[in-house]
């Protein structure tokens, strides 16, 4: 089964934290909807140096590969 999130992205990768990127969805920051997730982004754009946009995902629900 799988549940929609939403991730802060950009060229370099999904952002788990300001200026820290990975490939991996699921290590990155995941919101449960659209209106946090830019809400966040606007909060944090100018602490970050690349282009930044919101993307919707699909990930695996409930997600057995994150420690508890």
């Amino acid at each position: 089964m799988y549940r929609t999130a939403f991730v802060i992205e950009s060229t370099q990768g999904y952002l788990t934290d300001i200026e820290h990127y990975t490939k991996e969805v699921g290590d990155s920051v995941l919101f449960a909807d659209f209106d946090n997730a830019v809400n966040r982004l606007k909060q944090i754009k100018e602490f970050l140096k690349n282009s930044c946009w919101i993307n919707e995902v699909k990930v695996p629900f409930p997600n057995s590969t994150r420690p508890h």
